[in-house]
């Protein structure tokens, strides 16, 4: 800035112009280009998202339809009656089966490889591809899979083994009149088809070089719309001993896991935040770093993943054409203002250089100093104001008095403002406010305030002076924009228009005549639009000067700021209340979500877990009651045939050498001892069969639905029963001890099978934390610190029973503690826990029987379990 001071006139204004003009481009340029480029990313996020969710609906629609037809073509009496035949008499409907296969082969021979029907040993009994036929494919996950859910199956894509070809399985189990499980058909689908599926939608997003890529979990690619020499080549590298795994499965080509592998940790990142932000940016070429926009989408068939993919450059383009207009236009201006400055700098500053040596000789003592100086330029009018100095010195002390007047107006308006700055955020108030403060600091005699009605573009009076009962009720109170009225035309025009009742110029104009002295009609204005009209009106003729009527201005314009204000604020304080219920109305639907999910997830877990105990139990009952039942006969049969067997030996005491050989030969004497404990061996065990069969129906209970009244000892004693073989000594599985300190505790009424549910999740907790807790301790600290569980029971209050179940456990820490009932947390090792076992217990005992269940642990110290139930409802 010192510098700048020392430039001649001439090199300021350039500098000036130069300044005045390109900066502002420059800056509008820049924010422009800031949120050009923010729109057309976001626009082409949402436009990749829907080009990703689109295909992965073609996908999920290839597998679904092929599921539907592989479980209907399944249903074909042809198949299910030759798998019912034994294999000597199939040969007779072969030749139908194998020309049913071939029908059905036939709907795509482009991408069907082949039909194959694979009987209940997972042998190949009749194939399309005739190689295969006779192989045994029991091994294969599109055999195992139809078996173990009876539902068809969809395979991942994986390499043949025999073929080395990549394929796609398709399998639905084939049952026979009883709906039994007879076989498996299954359909070879050629995996180019993906390929191809995911290359129709190459270029589906607008404009060029858009793409899709298709991966699977393990985050290797399946199909690629741009590079297919990529596909099953992961993102990143994966660990030797996974490569290795999924070579086994077929799910990867053999090779390093250099050559099965790519490395972008950007494109691995955004797969990973998938759940949480859909849109990522990363590099897809290793020999440029051209960043790429891209969205991804998850398949709802098969865990796998979209990923829609463009070049950055292609969707920004855009930008760079207009930073290159932008540039050349700023060039343009720049030359042109560089040379109109000069040519100005040059014009004015010849005259000011007079001027200035005239002023000099002025200011060093000459008094008589003129400037010769006769343009009509305000340069022109400075000379002649220079020139009337001297005679005008006279007039100082008027000057000065004149000043003061302006000062002290200046000071009415500051005051004014500063106090309708405390009404902006009611209107009434702040027009009330205003026309009082003009009234009092003006001595005015009326002021008015109109406001602009959008819906009938009319002029409302809202505030004025007089009598507020009167305001709306004159004729005055409501004006048109095509009045004759002053207030009107300020209104039209969106200038400030004042008369006098001496001034013919505004009925000339066609204006009504005023009735008082002086009258100015003042627009409100507020960014470009029209509020309205500020109306003051005073009884002296020639009231209102010049001053004056910038001071209305001013007053005008921060009375319709601060309207503006007022309805930004108004509308600010709605647009807030609405999201803050929005978001209320979000929390509370994601809780209850959270908790529906938790309950169905529940109700499965508890249908599917009794079913399953119900079954066993009563398939194991029967032939258990059958051996029980005939131990006490077959024992007495072994009474009768040994009295018969020592009649024969009193009265044929030397028995024929052949016998007495035999008698020798088999040990008599010991197989009927031995015989004997045989069956008592035998009732032993068919009455500890019977004891674990009862304790499965007692823990199911099934048939227990509503609330009654039972033992908890007999829940706790049925819950051991069953993990008797976790806590008993095996080899490398020291014995968990358990002790049970009951109390005399009353028959509680609750829901058995829950409760007993919630029993079973405390225990298989406390025996994973002791296994775990084993596994960092050598035997001699197992032995001298042996693994434990207590069970304490006993009644707590007058109407509480109090169940505990501690363990000398790892422990829990403290801060994991306050998330242990969450749904879905686990401190579990992957696939070991869900983290629904907590909040499913919490739910059963505070929600279902109004109890409580807390948890007291520290790290290293164990952890208890309590239970409180009501011992009645």
């Amino acid at each position: 800035m010192k510098h700048f001071q020392l430039y001649t006139l001439r090199n300021k204004l350039i500098f000036s112009f130069l300044g005045v003009a390109l900066l502002p481009l420059l800056l509008l340029a820049f924010l422009n280009q800031r949120s050009t480029q923010k729109t057309l990313t976001n626009n082409a996020n949402q436009t990749l998202l829907t080009a990703a969710s689109q295909t992965a609906l073609s996908l999920d629609a290839f597998i679904s339809s092929n599921l539907d037809a592989v479980r209907v073509e399944a249903q074909l009496p042809v198949f299910a009656k030759y798998l019912s035949l034994p294999a000597n008499q199939r040969q007779n409907i072969a030749a139908e089966v194998e020309g049913a296969l071939r029908s059905l082969s036939r709907k795509d021979t482009l991408n069907i490889s082949s039909y194959a029907l694979l009987d209940r040993q997972g042998r190949d009994v009749i194939d399309t591809y005739t190689p295969d036929i006779g192989k045994d494919k029991s091994d294969q996950d599109y055999f195992q899979q139809p078996l173990k859910t009876g539902l068809p199956y969809v395979s991942p894509i994986q390499f043949s083994p025999t073929t080395r070809e990549v394929s796609v399985f398709f399998s639905s189990p084939v049952r026979n009149a009883a709906g039994n499980i007879i076989g498996v058909l299954h359909i070879c689908y050629k995996a180019a088809v993906v390929q191809r599926l995911v290359s129709q939608n190459t270029n589906l997003v607008r404009r060029s070089a858009s793409f899709a890529i298709l991966l699977d979990e393990n985050h290797i690619r399946l199909a690629d719309g741009n590079a297919p020499e990529l596909n099953f080549k992961s993102v990143t590298p994966l660990p030797p001993a996974k490569v290795k795994a999924l070579q086994v499965k077929g799910r990867l080509p053999k090779g390093t896991t250099a050559d099965l592998s790519t490395n972008f940790p950007a494109f691995e990142q955004g797969l990973d935040n998938a759940a949480t932000s859909p849109y990522f940016t990363t590099a897809l070429s290793s020999t440029n770093n051209d960043l790429n926009a891209a969205a991804v989408t998850k398949l709802k068939t098969q865990p796998w993943f979209v990923v829609f993919v463009q070049p950055k450059a292609v969707f920004l383009a855009p930008i760079e054409a207009q930073i290159r207009a932008t540039l050349l236009l700023a060039a343009i201006i720049a030359g042109v203002v560089i040379i109109a400055a000069i040519t100005i700098g040059q014009l004015l500053a010849k005259p000011l250089i007079n001027l200035a040596g005239t002023v000099t000789q002025f200011t060093a003592g000459n008094l008589d100093a003129r400037t010769s100086i006769k343009s009509q330029d305000e340069i022109g009018v400075l000379a002649l104001s220079f020139n009337a100095m001297a005679e005008q010195v006279g007039k100082l002390l008027q000057g000065l008095e004149e000043r003061t007047r302006e000062l002290e107006v200046s000071q009415h308006v500051t005051v004014a403002v500063s106090e309708l700055s405390k009404a902006i955020v009611d209107p009434e108030r702040l027009l009330r406010e205003a026309i009082a403060l003009m009234q009092n600091r003006f001595g005015l005699h009326y002021v008015q305030i109109y406001l602009l009605d959008q819906t009938t573009n009319q002029l409302i009076r809202r505030a004025d002076s007089g009598n507020q009962d009167m305001l709306g009720h004159d004729e005055s109170a409501c004006l048109s924009l095509d009045d004759r009225s002053l207030v009107a035309l300020a209104a039209r025009n969106q200038q400030t228009i004042w008369v006098d009742n001496q001034d013919n110029a505004g009925l000339a104009a066609g204006l009504k005549p005023i009735p008082i002295g002086s009258s100015a009609a003042v627009p409100l204005i507020a960014r470009g639009a029209l509020l309205g009209v500020l109306d003051i009106q005073d009884n002296e003729s020639d009231r209102f000067s010049q001053t004056d009527l910038e001071t209305f201005n001013t007053l005008a314009g921060q009375i319709a700021t601060a309207l503006e204000n007022a309805r930004l604020f108004e509308e600010i304080q709605k647009a807030e209340a609405q999201y803050r219920d929005k978001a209320q109305e979000l929390q509370q639907t994601l809780s209850e979500l959270k908790q529906t999910q938790t309950q169905l997830i529940q109700t499965e877990k508890m249908s599917s877990l009794g079913q399953l105990v119900a079954g066993v139990a009563h398939e194991i009952n029967n032939p258990v009651n059958f051996i029980y039942g005939n131990v006490s006969p077959a024992n007495e049969y072994l009474e009768d045939l040994l009295k018969l067997l020592n009649l024969y030996q009193q009265h044929y005491p030397n028995p024929d050498p052949e016998i007495q050989a035999y008698i020798e030969e088999i040990e008599l004497e010991f197989l009927l001892l031995d015989f004997h404990k045989i069956l008592s061996s035998m009732k032993v065990g068919a009455e500890r069969i019977r004891q674990i069969v009862l304790s499965l129906r007692n823990f199911s209970r099934l048939d227990e639905a509503e609330m009654k009244a039972v033992d908890i000892h007999e829940g706790l004693e049925n819950t051991l029963v069953i993990l008797q073989n976790q806590l008993k000594d095996k080899p490398g599985h020291p014995e968990i001890q358990v002790i049970k300190e009951y109390g005399n505790l009353p028959l509680v009424e609750c829901y058995a099978g829950q409760l007993n549910q919630v029993f079973m999740n405390l225990l298989t907790n406390a025996i994973d934390s002791l296994d775990e807790f084993n596994r960092k301790r050598s035997t001699d600290e197992i032995k001298c610190n042996p693994t434990t569980i207590w069970i304490c029971t006993k009644v707590a209050g007058k109407n509480q029973v109090e169940i505990r179940i501690i363990d000398n456990g790892l422990g829990i820490p403290s801060e994991v503690q306050p998330r242990l009932f969450d749904p879905f947390f686990t401190t579990k090792n992957v696939g070991k826990g869900t983290g629904l076992g907590l909040a499913i217990s919490y739910q059963i005992v505070v929600e279902k029987h109004g109890g409580q269940l807390e948890c007291i642990s520290a790290a290293g110290q164990g952890a208890e379990f309590a239970i409180k139930i009501p011992i009645r409802v």
